[in-house]
């Protein structure tokens, strides 16, 4: 409060203040305790930051009592010449870089900080320092003024994130190390986005990028022993963390040879006793048995009992079926013949489900039809694309998520969205090859979203949706902008009059022909003919989805009318695409298929309509576009929804394959459930 204070030192009226505002931070941290222990998480600097962005805004440069600094957005192009950087001031960055995380910026403040913290944890001093120089570099990269990184104001949050991943709140090991560097990393630039959209209400950044980066990196879910979480009520400082990862990894080996031991000298005929299983048919246990798996096993069963004689004709009918159902659907007979085949092979079948994954389509034919689909509306686009899926399935599988997750797209499909959509809004157009290395860097961000994002909605059963992408480019489109001098972005500019429409000029034909442009616009294309080769792939899949993404793109038409849009914004998709992949979520993929559910899909692909015209005009005073922001809140919010009604039922996740398999399987849990209560 004092360094924003536009009073300057010795302002003594500035204590009051600083007091009964310190005296909100035990509460605002005994609040964050409450949500985040749920996720056994700690509430790092969030209660200053909420602290003192509140007290600044509320106060602001024309407060008589309390004037604070004003904080200035950037509106041109940064005058820059290399040739006059000053490489000791660089150096000497790093501490100050430091000693910014108290808001200090002497480079010997900063000095006495590092060996106060290397009196207490070489390792916390040596992550600290690693993070500041991270933080310096990515501001280079990103071309900032020389000014702001010789005062240390890009390092300070990479400096605090590079700690907390590097030891910390991990184990350390050379995997957490590289996770806390990558953390800092993206701290840097996630800090240069926060920095762009505070500056226009008039506030600093403060520490708001740590907190958002290290929480998100400590939500990871990750299936490799080397990136161990450390529960919090054991958290101290680095070294004696890695002692108590030791122990408990010493422990665990001893636990498991000790259970082998076990095995090995039990005898033979202790496997047919007590085999703890529960049956499923007797009628005094029956209804405590678990309903999905029930269904399960009484659908094999009944498939071994009964065997119906048929005629030839209906064997040949069976046989057409069969064949079509092999690449229809999901394709489960495809990537069960895949497993034992070259990684190569399996890689390149998880690429093209997600890159299908986008529209809800587990299926690499659809993916195949696809990408013919981003060939025709651009090869630059589909190389970009192509890029950011295979990038963040890479990363995926080097940070160990479920293999059954990626093999599914679901790392995927937030990847080819990045990819397309920074070319998309890149100023330079296209084939600027430098573009691949954000593409590449960003597309590694969304597994990182995808699974912190994933261990929280978890806890209610929701799916991430696209809400990765859209943290990732909104992100980058905030931190780069249209002055950036080298990934300079297309500008978002915000509606400043009344549009001037003659309905007379409406064209029918560009109406309808903006309903598959509406679908083209999931994946940011705008050609017809991309959009029709869209709705060949979803039909190939599931023509549920192809039906219900049509009727949410004609939805979105609607609403825009409604609301006196200008026809060239409805003739180009971008009413249309949000709600498509609304109707699609709701109408049969994440709720049985009913017409009751099917009212619902139109419901929500109207409400995300409108909530997407509401957070377009929102989002343009940042100059950042909507993404499929609208979609996800949509989406969630009308699967968050609780009904007595049994014909809306939302499926389990687990479950979760395409429309009509989830529309068999919500008959057969009917039908299972009948039978149980007959009983």
């Amino acid at each position: 409060m004092a360094v924003f204070s536009d009073e300057g030192d010795y302002y003594w009226w500035l204590l009051p203040p600083v007091a009964v505002v310190s005296m909100a931070c035990p509460i605002l941290s005994s609040a964050l305790g409450s949500i985040l222990s749920k996720w056994d998480l700690p509430v790092f600097t969030l209660p200053f930051n909420i602290a003192v962005t509140l007290y600044l805004a509320a106060t602001g440069h024309y407060n008589p009592f309390f004037p604070t600094t004003r904080i200035r957005p950037v509106t041109s192009v940064p005058n820059i010449t290399w040739s006059a950087i000053n490489a000791p001031l660089l150096l000497q960055s790093i501490p100050v870089g430091v000693g910014q995380v108290y808001g200090c910026e002497n480079p010997w403040t900063g000095g006495i900080f590092l060996v106060a913290l290397l009196i207490s944890s070489p390792l916390v001093c040596l992550h600290a320092a690693i993070g500041s120089t991270v933080g310096m570099f990515s501001a280079l990269s990103i071309a900032s003024p020389f000014d702001s990184i010789y005062l240390g104001l890009h390092n300070y949050n990479s400096a605090l994130a590079c700690i907390a991943i590097g030891g910390m709140f991990y184990a350390l090991t050379w995997q957490t190390h590289l996770l806390s560097l990558a953390c800092a990393l993206f701290c840097a630039y996630s800090g240069a986005a926060l920095a762009n959209i505070l500056s226009v209400l008039g506030l600093p950044l403060c520490t708001w990028s740590f907190c958002f980066s290290a929480l998100l990196f400590l939500l990871i879910n990750s299936e490799n022993p080397a990136i161990y979480k450390i529960p919090l009520c054991k958290v101290t400082y680095p070294e004696a963390n890695h002692i108590c990862y030791l122990r408990t990894k010493r422990r665990a080996s001893e636990t498991r040879r000790e259970e082998q031991k076990r095995k090995e000298q039990k005898p033979p005929g202790d496997s047919k006793i007590n085999t703890g299983g529960t049956p499923l048919c007797t009628p005094k246990n029956r209804q405590n048995v678990d309903m999905e798996n029930s269904v399960d096993v009484k659908i094999e069963t009944k498939g071994e009992r009964k065997q119906i004689k048929q005629n030839p004709l209906s064997k040949a009918g069976k046989r057409v079926c069969k064949a079509v159902g092999y690449i229809t659907g999901d394709m489960k007979e495809f990537g069960a013949w895949l497993k034992d085949k070259p990684l190569v092979i399996q890689f390149l079948d998880w690429v093209l489900r997600g890159i299908s994954q986008v529209m809800f389509v587990n299926n690499p034919l659809s993916g195949l039809v696809v990408v013919a689909g981003f060939l025709v509306q651009n090869p630059w686009w589909t190389l970009t694309g192509c890029l950011g899926t295979v990038v963040s399935t890479l990363t995926a599988l080097i940070l160990g998520q479920d293999r059954s997750a990626i093999a599914a797209g679901l790392h995927g499909y937030n990847g080819v969205l990045v990819g397309l959509l920074m070319s998309v809004f890149s100023a330079k157009g296209d084939y600027y090859w430098w573009l691949l290395l954000p593409v590449a860097l960003v597309s590694m961000m969304c597994p990182v979203f995808t699974s912190a994002l994933g261990s929280v909605f978890s806890k209610w059963d929701l799916p991430v949706f696209t809400l990765p992408f859209n943290l990732a480019l909104t992100l980058y489109l905030a931190a780069s902008g249209p002055h950036n001098l080298f990934f300079p972005t297309t500008a978002i500019q915000p509606a400043t009059e009344t549009p001037n429409i003659t309905w007379t000029d409406a064209e029918m034909t560009m109406l309808l022909q903006s309903i598959p442009v509406g679908v083209g616009q999931v994946y940011g294309c705008d050609n017809p003919w991309t959009g029709g080769i869209f709705l060949i792939a979803l039909f190939i899949s599931s023509p549920l989805i192809c039906l219900h993404a049509a009727i949410g793109s004609a939805v979105g038409i609607l609403a825009a009318l409604s609301l006196a849009t200008p026809f060239s914004k409805i003739y180009s998709g971008l009413w249309g695409y949000n709600s498509s992949l609304s109707c699609a979520a709701i109408g049969g993929m994440f709720y049985a298929f009913t017409w009751q559910t099917h009212l619902l899909a139109i419901a929500c692909a109207l409400f995300s309509a409108y909530l997407g015209a509401t957070l377009m005009n929102m989002l343009s005073v940042f100059g950042v576009p909507s993404g499929t922001w609208s979609f996800c809140f949509s989406a969630l919010t009308f699967l968050s929804i609780t009904t007595k009604n049994s014909a809306i039922y939302k499926l389990p996740l687990s479950k979760v394959t395409y429309p009509e398999a989830n529309r068999a399987y919500y008959l057969k849990m009917k039908k299972h459930q009948r039978a149980c209560c007959e009983v």
